[in-house]
């Protein structure tokens, strides 16, 4: 076999460098990459590289490459000149000949400096134009400098500069961003500076925390939008409707502007919101709303709609009987607000009713004529006092009493003569049982105010000799006759005047005490005298009278006349010179009122056949002389409303009353209506000329009627 003892070919070539001239030093940084091409027509086994004269590498398979570290090499010598390494690639074949190439290299390990860069971290920029400038300087030269914004090339500068550049943020979020410096010099080293930067092209943020978009606006709101800034201060803020300016402040400093929808047409209005920085960057935020017009606001205490209710309504109407809006009235709600999208002003008059249907289909409709926007407003209904009966009768045994000895014992009760006491939180009735011989007696109270009678007043209708019996009662109690007491009982009289003469008048007198302020002011009342008897004008009327009460109601009804009163009864009474009659013609009452001394009317219609509906109308007896029925919501079906529809609504009575300390209608709406206020805690007495279809009066009007 013929010997090998041709040596390999060699060549070699560096990464990054296109030329490299034989016997000139190349510069690099901190590695030298080599590509050798060796060859042989045997076989390559090895290259080999050598820095003076240590090996640092090998590679045994082609394409042969070899990677030299050279970042721990020093750069220069004490004098300031670059060192010279001697690199050499050694190829040997498979025969073992060998090849060698040597390269002078030098070392170049420092990083460019970037300095004096004009652009400080986290600076808010906005707009097109923010120019900035730096410095780059590198220990030999410099090969290039490259910008970027997020990544994205910006722009190439030269190694001889000028190092400046502008950043538009036209085309950027408004968020964070990283302006990115890069620079290598010409051994390959490489460095970067990094600067973040806010981009603010955008206002403030304004969000509306009393409004929201379509809101109806009827009564004055506060506008107090929240401006904020996310990387700039809030320099100015602007509240504007439909245009014109409200407010503005020149700063930061919360607004909280009161918009009166009063001084604005009704209709669709919009709010703008226009908050600028301290760029310069303006935001408009808008909200669309309609201006109403707020007729009036009912506050319903929780319950006062009784579960026996199936339809609750209110409604509003003009003097003349038409529609203007009206709102179910759900066992949820706390107020309803009833507001039309209409002009009306503050002083135009209107009614207001309300509609209760109950589950065996009785219904009431209550009325209040002659109220204006301005008065009530506002409706502020009373909790409700619904009395239930135990049905536990308590018994208590009677000894040394008579069989014509007849006993009374009762509260008194709501709707009797009695207006005041129409929210009474408790009552008792007790009668004597002759099967017997016992005292019967049965409580009641209001399950939400758990407040009983502690005593039950009893009395002989015929001598007026009275007991207080705890409540409840002891199991070893015993009624004897012979603690029935007399003291304080006195007989007094009254005479009641009229202006027209009358004979053989029905006469009826009630009078009722409280043992404490406390049960006064509660309502809570005994029955201590009722008597029915004939009487005339200016003949004394004789009754018994139990002093030993602290607080007295009474009411009395004599002809056409009805009062009820704080204290006893008066020694006389004079029935104010006033008249009423009435006509009703296709839901239109005529009245013809007669004298001034009355502050307000009140008509009640009343279907005496069937029972199936009441409906009372409460109207300013001063200013009107014909009353108006309203027309009925669409959502109500009802025999009265049949009878409105075919013009059939009867009327039952037409009363005329006046007030102790309330001399207009719009005193009493103020002082009485508005707060539903009980009418002796408002005034001191009543008292109203009546004229009705039977010639009597069961008990006077209320103004609501909620079960």
């Amino acid at each position: 076999m013929e010997s090998d003892i041709t040596p390999p070919s060699l060549q070699l070539s560096f990464a990054g460098f296109t030329f490299v001239s034989e016997g000139t030093p190349i510069l690099v940084s901190n590695q030298v990459v080599i590509n050798i091409n060796a060859q042989d027509a045997n076989g390559i086994s090895k290259v080999e590289a050598y820095l003076n004269g240590d090996k640092v590498g090998e590679d045994t398979s082609a394409p042969f490459q070899i990677i030299v570290d050279v970042s721990q090499l020093e750069s220069k010598s004490a004098s300031g000149n670059y060192k010279e390494y001697t690199l050499e690639i050694v190829a040997t074949d498979r025969a073992g000949n060998t090849a060698s190439k040597q390269q002078l290299i030098n070392v170049d390990n420092e990083l460019p400096v970037i300095s004096d860069v004009s652009l400080a971290a986290e600076t808010v920029l906005n707009g097109d134009l923010n120019p900035f400038t730096f410095q780059v300087s590198d220990n030999e030269s410099l090969n290039s400098v490259s910008l970027y914004i997020n990544d994205e090339l910006l722009t190439q500068i030269g190694a001889a500069g000028p190092f400046e550049s502008n950043i538009d943020t036209s085309a950027l979020p408004d968020v964070p961003n990283t302006l990115k410096i890069e620079a290598e010099d010409s051994a390959g080293n490489t460095a970067i500076f990094e600067v973040p930067f806010i981009s603010d092209n955008l206002g403030p943020e304004v969000s509306f925390t009393a409004l929201t978009e379509g809101i109806v606006i009827d009564e004055n709101i506060f506008i107090n939008p929240v401006v904020t800034d996310a990387y700039s201060d809030v320099a100015s803020v602007e509240i504007r409707f439909n245009g014109e300016t409200l407010v503005q402040a020149q700063s930061d400093t919360p607004l909280n502007f009161e918009f009166d929808p009063e001084i604005y047409a009704t209709g669709t209005g919009t709010f703008e919101v226009v908050a600028a920085d301290a760029l310069g960057n303006t935001s408009i935020s808008s909200l669309n709303s309609s201006i109403q017009r707020r007729m009036i606001e009912v506050n319903i205490p929780e319950n006062k709609i009784s579960q026996e209710v199936t339809a609750a309504v209110v409604f509003i109407s003009r003097m003349d009987g038409t529609l203007i809006t009206w709102k179910e009235i759900l066992d949820t709600d706390r107020k309803v607000v009833l507001s039309i999208p209409e002009e009306f002003d503050m002083t135009t008059e209107f009614m207001l009713s309300f509609y209760l249907q109950d589950n065996g289909g009785i219904t009431t409709v209550h009325t209040h004529q002659n109220l204006t926007r301005g008065n009530p407003g506002i409706l502020n209904l009373s909790p409700p006092v619904r009395v239930e009966s135990d049905n536990v009768a308590t018994k208590i045994p009677m000894v040394n009493f008579l069989s014509n000895d007849l006993l009374r014992g009762e509260s008194e009760m709501k709707y009797g003569l009695f207006q005041s006491i129409d929210r009474a939180p408790a009552s008792y009735n007790a009668y004597v049982d002759g099967s017997d011989n016992t005292l019967t007696y049965f409580t009641a109270t209001d399950p939400l105010n758990n407040a009983p009678f502690d005593e039950i007043y009893v009395y002989d209708i015929n001598t007026f000799d009275y007991i207080l019996i705890p409540s409840p009662t002891p199991a070893d109690y015993v009624l004897d006759k012979a603690n029935m007491s007399n003291q304080n009982l006195e007989t007094r009289q009254f005479t009641v005047s009229s202006s027209t003469s009358q004979s053989n008048i029905a006469s009826y007198l009630t009078i009722a005490g409280a043992l404490s302020q406390e049960d006064d002011t509660a309502n809570k009342y005994h029955n201590l005298y009722v008597n029915n008897i004939g009487a005339n004008f200016d003949v004394p009327v004789s009754y018994e009278l139990n002093t030993s009460f602290p607080y007295y109601r009474h009411a009395l009804r004599f002809a056409n006349y009805l009062t009820e009163r704080n204290g006893v009864p008066q020694s006389s009474y004079t029935i104010p010179n006033v008249s009423v009659d009435y006509s009703i013609t296709n839901n239109q009452i005529d009245l013809s009122i007669q004298g001034t001394q009355h502050t307000l009317g009140r008509v009640l219609c009343f279907d005496s056949d069937t029972n199936s509906y009441l409906w009372q109308v409460t109207f300013d007896s001063q200013a009107n002389s014909s009353i108006i029925l309203p027309e009925l919501p669409v959502s109500i079906s009802n025999p009265v409303k049949t009878a409105y529809q075919n013009g059939t609504i009867p009327v039952e009575s037409v009363e005329l009353v006046s007030y102790q300390s309330i001399f207009t209608y719009d005193q009493y709406v103020e002082e009485v209506l508005k707060n539903e206020t009980n009418i002796l805690q408002a005034t001191d007495w009543y008292e109203l000329v009546y004229k009705s279809r039977t010639g009597d009066l069961g008990s006077p009007s209320r103004d609501y009627y909620f079960y």
